[in-house]
């Protein structure tokens, strides 16, 4: 299966490049060369944009661009064993990296080059329509990937305290993900001061308080699931019904995606539902979130995105009024989407709501004792 897919998938990127009227594309970024490669990972800091490899496909052949210090490595952990055999290696020292691999590719292609970075002076194209339409193989790891994080949550929420700080929150929650093999790639923990006062908090020394919650960026084969999951150590007024309103806005967000839809209209019933829960302008706050994948947003929705949606895209949307905030990462299938980062066999409490005809699961404020 993987073996075939992978054929289709190069020649997605040949069609790509000639449409563009090349001969050859260079995929040097670290979540295209995940995308292409089924998960191989060719970054080694956790925020590198460009790999120590790359791929270039050819009209006859893909090349796998390595260095020799990451050789072996992409062999051994990264590379799946059904694709290893579609690609010849080319192999360069470490200290000659910009020489060796451009002499490479001039060695190899005859005719014009294109890439995703712009590097020696190419053409720049970008993958995201590529990139962000995924295939059954990778929904079923996308969806073990979000399992695994709501998974975490309901592990470790029972261990939050009010006299506890951000920052150790934010260290628990790296504990858990590093023990499942996930990279985290963001965690912010809101204390009850910082939901009031930051859309995007980074953790800070300060301690929860009354309530907070916590948002990550999960990567695991290069696919990045966001979720967030809210809590309270007591009740506090009018916080629960504000955080059932948040709901029913990211309902309204996650039932409006399907496939056809174009993203601006999708933005336009956000906006609406924001009204109905006598929330108008919380919109203009913060961005609603968007495209999803092998980036944390593929593309961020807005009133002018003209991306029209189709069956196997991802989206996380993370509507906020002041002080809440709801968000979980859905695929969408050909019968329905898929809330991968909240199944329906999750253990944490949940809103149900109705939105035309379409029944949304969205996961509580708990309350801990």
């Amino acid at each position: 299966m993987l073996l075939e897919l992978f054929k289709e998938r190069v020649e997605s990127v040949r069609s790509l490049f000639e449409e563009n009227g090349a001969d050859a594309l260079l995929i040097s970024k670290c979540n295209n060369f995940s995308w292409f490669t089924f998960g191989a990972r060719s970054h080694i800091t956790l925020n590198a944009t460009e790999g120590e490899a790359s791929i270039l496909v050819t009209r006859n052949g893909v090349y796998l661009l390595i260095n020799n210090i990451e050789l072996q490595r992409l062999i051994d952990l990264e590379l799946p064993r059904e694709i290893q055999g579609e690609l010849e290696i080319v192999e360069y020292d470490w200290f000659e990296r910009i020489s060796a691999e451009k002499r490479a590719i001039d060695s190899i292609v005859k005719g014009k080059v294109i890439s995703d970075t712009g590097r020696y002076e190419t053409g720049t194209v970008d993958l995201v329509s590529l990139r962000s339409v995924l295939s059954d193989y990778e929904v079923e790891s996308y969806s073990d990937l979000g399992s695994e994080c709501d998974e975490i949550f309901s592990d470790v929420v029972s261990l939050f305290t009010p006299k506890m700080t951000e920052l150790e929150v934010q260290g628990i929650m790296y504990r858990e993900m590093s023990n499942r093999d996930i990279e985290p790639v963001l965690t912010l923990a809101f204390s009850e001061e910082s939901t009031l006062t930051y859309r995007h908090n980074l953790s800070r020394n300060t301690r929860l308080g009354r309530r907070g919650f916590v948002s990550i960026c999960a990567r695991r084969r290069g696919l990045i699931v966001s979720s967030s999951r809210s809590f309270m150590f007591e009740e506090v007024k009018g916080i629960r019904e504000q955080h059932r309103r948040n709901c029913y806005v990211d309902s309204v967000a996650i039932a409006s995606s399907r496939p056809g839809k174009k993203l601006s209209d999708v933005f336009e019933k956000i906006k609406d539902a924001y009204a109905s829960q006598k929330a108008p302008g919380e919109w203009r706050f913060h961005h609603q979130g968007g495209l999803a994948g092998y980036s944390p947003r593929e593309v961020v929705a807005d009133p002018y995105t003209s991306v029209v949606l189709k069956s196997g895209n991802s989206l996380a949307w993370n509507p906020t009024i002041r002080g809440t905030k709801s968000e979980d990462t859905v695929v969408l299938l050909t019968g329905q989407n898929r809330i991968v980062s909240y199944p329906q066999s999750s253990r944490w409490p949940a809103l149900i709501f109705e939105i035309e005809g379409h029944t949304v699961r969205r996961p509580d404020i708990v309350l801990l004792k």
